[in-house]
């Protein structure tokens, strides 16, 4: 079911019904150029994390400032479900993950 709803979404020929009751979403406004957004929480869901597109960045590693791929998270959260903390605590994961995705298979 879940293969068949992916496809239908890819295909934009799911319907407004199909996409209700999610607690979580993940919005990639990264895929058409956009760095940084406000994702909106859809209810009933408690969360919504968006994606941004990947860019060639500064940064600074070891005293020295070099190029980087940089990746923008967005998390919006409801926080009378979900403790800030905790939010920040997801976040930080997930980020760890992007960065090593070797870990993933540690866990």
């Amino acid at each position: 079911e879940l293969t068949e709803l992916t496809e239908r979404a890819r295909n934009r020929s799911i319907s407004p019904e199909e996409m209700r009751d999610g607690t979580f979403s993940i919005t990639n406004f990264g895929a058409i150029g956009g760095e940084y957004a406000t994702p909106i929480i859809n209810h009933p869901e408690t969360a919504i994390l968006g994606l941004g597109t990947i860019t060639e960045k500064p940064r600074v590693i070891d005293g020295e400032v070099v190029p980087r791929n940089v990746m923008t998270l967005s998390l919006s959260i409801d926080h009378r479900v979900i403790d800030g903390a905790e939010a920040a605590r997801f976040i930080n994961t997930v980020r760890k993950h992007l960065e090593s995705p070797e870990l993933l298979l540690l866990d």
